[in-house]
């Protein structure tokens, strides 16, 4: 399943009728997604912004061929939207939520597995193809089309440097929102795969932060002879070990889960490792040079 959006896309909307799923078939609709059901039970038959409300995932994708899920339900309840999606015949499902229980998560990468589909979050912005498509809550301005892949732990951050870049000129083919929980739908690594294998990504922005290990999967992948370059930004420079900075993950558990360690293991591999934000664009300007 490819990481990239386009309009070939026909995105299934889990809990359209809340306040988040009317705004995304409005914003996202806007932006080129093609948006073509929703899903909320007991609300069937109805529509939000033109968009057709099915009680069910089946219903909704055997009526509209939906292919891709956006799911926009509170956290108890994103297993059982997520894995309906799935089995209704979902390649991709993007869940944004926070506060997911792990095991939930577990169970749901499960049976994307399982059924040949991907999973992007959760605690995740999402997922955008500047110009393209978008499938989560991303302010829109921030990106444009271009040729760097953006992986970011931090939603904030990936507005936050996808913006830099674009002012600097550098558009991004995709930028994922992998989410900063323990568990991820889609990792640092399987991100990274999948941007190798893209013909539009020149190169790659990694957007991370203290704790965990997905640091050590993208040293791995920057070290390999046929690497696309890399560029990287670790923050949590000043954070107090034994406490946990905004996500549950980043958390330094040990000196192998610090700032320093992480930004100098990534810089013996090849990555271009930024001093700080105000760094960031000179070091993707440096990985786009490299793979030039």
């Amino acid at each position: 399943m490819s990481i990239l959006l386009d309009q070939s896309n026909r995105v299934l909307v889990m809990g359209v009728t809340g306040n988040y799923g009317k705004f995304f078939v409005t914003d996202s609709g806007g932006y080129g997604t093609t948006v073509v059901a929703g899903v909320s039970p007991g609300r069937g038959g109805g529509d939000v912004d033109g968009v057709p409300v099915f009680e069910s995932a089946h219903a909704a994708c055997n009526a509209t061929s939906a292919d891709t899920a956006m799911v926009f339900v509170p956290p108890h309840l994103v297993r059982a939207a997520a894995i309906e999606a799935i089995e209704a015949g979902c390649k991709l499902v993007v869940a944004t939520a926070d506060e997911m229980p792990v095991r939930d998560t577990i169970e749901i990468r499960a049976a994307a597995r399982a059924n040949g589909a991907r999973l992007v979050g959760p605690n995740s912005p999402g997922i955008i193809s500047p110009g393209k498509a978008k499938m989560g809550f991303m302010p829109s301005f921030c990106f444009m089309r271009g040729p760097m892949g953006v992986i970011s732990r931090s939603g904030s951050l990936s507005y936050e440097g996808s913006k830099r870049l674009t002012v600097a000129g550098i558009g991004q083919t995709t930028v994922i929102g992998i989410g900063g929980d323990p568990i991820k739908g889609t990792t640092a690594a399987e991100a990274l795969a999948l941007f190798h294998a893209d013909p539009e990504t020149k190169a790659v922005m990694y957007l991370g932060e203290i704790g965990g290990t997905e640091e050590a999967a993208v040293a791995e992948y920057a070290a390999r002879k046929d690497a696309k370059p890399v560029a990287a930004l670790i923050v949590g420079k000043t954070a107090p070990p034994g406490k946990k900075m905004g996500h549950a993950a980043a958390l330094v558990g040990s000196k192998a889960d610090s700032h320093a360690a992480k930004t100098k293991m990534l810089a013996k591999s090849g990555v271009y490792v930024c001093k700080g934000l105000s760094d960031l664009v000179p070091q993707a300007h440096n990985a786009l040079a490299a793979a030039s």
